[in-house]
């Protein structure tokens, strides 16, 4: 039988502890950008590499089935190697080098967008004192009541959340963050095309296919130049957001240094409110009539709001997903119609036809995961005039590929990086619960490895997250795939071939693999509606990475520091609840909280920042 002595007391008139010796070596007041000039470095490098392949490639010139001549592409697999879907293996290895790649740049331009927005709220913190103002006031005298701040939670979508400043060139700015959009949108569309298949048809009627794999140089280049714009920008604005840099998105760190540069200040009496309450009543600390009164205390709550409820972008993301599944259900729909009843439709000039390669009963064509010969489809194919020898695409041909691939992948890209609200908006209460556990929280930043590696894979909901946005971006690609095709020639008396000739290329987008993609997204939206809307057990009021909020539940600041039951008052039994650097008391669900600490207490000489 369990007895209230086994839990950890708290006695707020105990000697407070001596405080530390100072560090010899403090932390500088923020971090330097190391980390950001690492992932900037590697990122840039990558993309160099790319364009330099991508230029090398294209002035190269291979054979293709011994003798049909291939510009601007070489061959890597030949159709003895294409086993075990080797060319979809090669689709999902640049899928993921993108993932990569683009995941680090935005992590710079996430944290830069962040230390624009502190640096903005601090200047706003700043109002120009008229010449007739008083010589006693004070540059860090807080804005009105009404003001309202644009960097209130910790996270935020970088491609949806912009600076304030104006301007065209402003790297936080509006106009660049659609930039950085488009060329996240045609880095996944180009990386998507850049393995090619090239289809060899033999015997009589071309009745025999051989398969080879090819590289193509155009989307190499047009993939390292699209990571290269990205990487320059978010250059740019990591050199120009300001001094607030923090190489990291510990919410409790931002919240302790705005709280020391008078950006935040904790409101009292605040100590059992959450998000949603810490919002809808928010007394001004300056105007307060008695900021040491007691206002409307509350009792404990067995479970807190989820974050559907806190935040309105988490709905948004939520409903942005759903969305995406009807969208690719029904392009999956038109593909196998038009495969069924428009596959034979040529062009006045013979130059362009369509191609269907389908049929009316579902069951009857390959359901394979990756696309296979009877996969129902529907393409164009652009033909040479006459066959030849060489093949080069048309230099119209990539452009226009390429626009359609990204108008058909851009609602998926900007869906799933909206969705990171989701992941790290629930990561950030995540981490805010563990101040009630044996370790407590941190509050100070992370080391430069521990950022590196934490930075990505910090958590199950971080991997689920850029696991999802691989699969679904490998398998997207899996169903729209550029084909070139060649016939070789037979004798008629010995019925040996006499060469390749180049027929013109294929433009083909599968309906199975966009339909796995839907059951994808399906699953992939329950798990994060389940996590949206998930609400936290217990009576720790959830913050959600408001900073508000957790500058109002958080009375003492400590490297490591707990939350619970702290004091009871003498007016009217109101208890206080805070946190400190050791164990506390879990809360009394009977009681009312609402209290401070008395100030006169020894205990109180820790409240401050340490």
């Amino acid at each position: 039988m369990s007895s209230l002595n086994d839990e950890p007391k708290y006695d707020p008139g105990a000697d407070p502890k001596p405080d530390p010796k100072p560090d010899p070596k403090p932390d500088p007041k923020y971090e330097p950008r190391n980390l950001a000039w690492l992932k900037l470095s590697a990122s840039l490098a990558a993309a160099v590499a790319f364009m330099i392949a991508g230029v090398v490639l294209s002035t190269s010139t291979n054979r293709v089935a011994g003798s049909a001549t291939l510009h601007s592409i070489i061959p890597v697999l030949s159709p003895s190697q294409q086993r075990y879907h080797a060319p979809a293996v090669m689709g999902a290895v640049f899928t993921t080098i993108t993932t990569i790649i683009t995941e680090m740049i935005g992590s710079v331009h996430s944290t830069a967008l962040r230390s624009t927005l502190i640096n903005e709220r601090h200047l706003s913190l700043r109002p120009v004192t008229p010449p007739t103002a008083p010589p006693n006031t004070s540059p860090n005298t807080p804005p009105p009541p009404n003001a309202k701040y644009r960097f209130d939670f910790n996270t935020n979508s970088r491609l949806f959340a912009a600076s304030s400043k104006g301007g065209w060139f402003n790297p936080n700015g509006r106009p660049m963050n659609v930039l950085m959009s488009l060329l996240l949108v045609i880095s996944y569309a180009a990386s998507a095309m850049i393995v090619m298949k090239l289809q060899i048809l033999e015997g009589p009627k071309s009745s025999i296919i051989q398969n080879e794999t090819g590289l193509t140089a155009p989307p190499i280049i047009v993939f390292g130049l699209s990571l290269f714009l990205q990487g320059v920008i978010s250059l740019f604005g990591a050199r120009g957001c300001g001094p607030y840099w923090l190489d990291n998105t510990d919410m409790l760190a931002t919240t302790k240094r705005q709280i020391d540069d008078n950006m935040i200040i904790p409101r009292p009496h605040r100590c059992m409110r959450n998000v949603l309450q810490g919002q809808s009543t928010i007394p001004y600390p300056l105007t307060t009539p008695d900021p040491h009164a007691i206002p409307d205390p509350l009792k404990p709550s067995e479970y807190q709001p989820s974050a559907w409820s806190a935040r309105p972008t988490v709905r948004k993301a939520v409903i942005v997903v759903w969305g995406l599944i009807p969208v690719y259900a029904i392009w999956g729909a038109i593909i196998y119609a038009l495969s069924v009843y428009v596959n034979t439709r040529v062009s006045k000039s013979g130059n362009i036809q369509s191609v269907g390669i389908g049929n009316e009963k579902l069951p009857d064509f390959s359901w394979a995961f990756a696309p296979v010969a009877n996969t129902q489809s529907f393409g164009v194919a652009f033909l040479a005039n006459h066959a030849l020898e060489e093949a080069r695409l048309p230099s119209a041909a990539w452009p226009s590929i390429l626009l359609v691939f990204m108008t058909i992948q851009s609602v998926l890209t900007l869906a799933l990086h909206y969705c990171e609200a989701i992941i790290n908006t629930t990561q950030d209460e995540h981490v805010w619960r563990q101040a009630v556990g044996d370790k407590g929280v941190s509050t100070v930043q992370r080391g430069f490895l521990r950022g590196l590696i934490l930075g990505a894979l910090g958590s199950w909901r971080s991997v689920f997250l850029l696991i999802t946005k691989i699969f679904c971006h490998w398998l997207f690609a899996q169903s729209f795939q550029v084909t070139g095709v060649f016939a070789q020639s037979p004798q008629v008396t010995s019925g040996a071939t006499t060469g390749s000739y180049f027929i013109g290329i294929e433009v083909i987008a599968h309906c199975a693999q966009v339909w796995y993609l839907s059951v994808l997204l399906i699953g992939f939206a329950t798990i994060t509606t389940l996590i949206a809307t998930y609400k936290p057990r217990g009576p720790q009021p959830a913050a959600y990475g408001h900073f508000q909020t957790l500058a109002d539940l958080i009375d003492e600041w400590h490297p490591v520091v707990y939350w619970g039951h702290k004091s009871e008052s003498d007016k009217g039994g109101v208890c206080h609840a805070g946190t400190s650097d050791q164990r506390l008391p879990k809360i009394k669900m009977d009681c009312m909280y609402g209290g401070e600490l008395d100030e006169k207490s020894p205990m109180t000489t820790n409240m401050q920042s340490v």
